[in-house]
């Protein structure tokens, strides 16, 4: 992650009040777990999603991609800001044998900010990431990162609690489970 296109990103969609919020690796190195993000995964807010495009082509090249299986999000756009790769997600989707898991996710009360130099950053829950990494193929050691930091530094029980109310595998609902009686929730 470059951080001068993070920076441009969250200036211009915090200046036109869109909600938005850093996930994947970038959100993971804001907590310490990884040394080096990936790119930028950011997650908007449904009803933002196309001023989010509008305001994100600006800075950058906008290359139109399908989401590929299991992932059948609503509003998907990928760019390259200042050399950077960048993913934006509206109504983020997953398709599994149960069903289709989706995150709309919007900010709250409880959202962690996070300062970079002097602007603000909004960081995506760990524990959607890590309902999400159980979903995606490959990812479970970033879900094993985040379990441990969850059970080290506590849960948010209302993010797993919404994640549980929706269509999830049994194995992945028996770990959110775990990490929830293991965390003291």
């Amino acid at each position: 992650m470059k951080k001068e296109a993070l920076l441009r990103i969250a200036e211009i969609m915090n200046s036109n009040a869109v909600d938005w919020g850093l996930g994947g690796s970038s959100m993971l190195w804001f907590h310490g777990l990884v040394d080096r993000p990936n790119d930028i995964d950011l997650l908007v807010a449904e009803h933002d999603a196309l001023r989010a495009h509008e305001l994100l082509s600006r800075l950058g090249t906008y290359e139109e991609l399908q989401p590929k299986e299991p992932f059948c999000t609503k509003y998907f756009t990928h760019y390259t800001i200042l050399g950077t790769e960048v993913d934006v997600m509206g109504l983020l989707s997953i398709r599994h044998a149960e069903g289709i898991y989706r995150l709309d996710w919007r900010r709250d009360a409880n959202t962690r900010i996070e300062p970079l130099e002097g602007v603000s950053v909004p960081l995506i829950p760990l524990e959607d990431w890590f309902v999400l990494y159980l979903l995606m193929p490959g990812r479970s050691g970033k879900a094993d990162l985040i379990e441990a930091c969850l059970k080290r530094q506590g849960i948010r029980r209302d993010r797993l609690e919404a994640a549980l109310r929706q269509p999830l595998p049994a194995g992945v609902r028996a770990r959110v489970f775990a990490t929830i009686a293991e965390a003291g929730g």
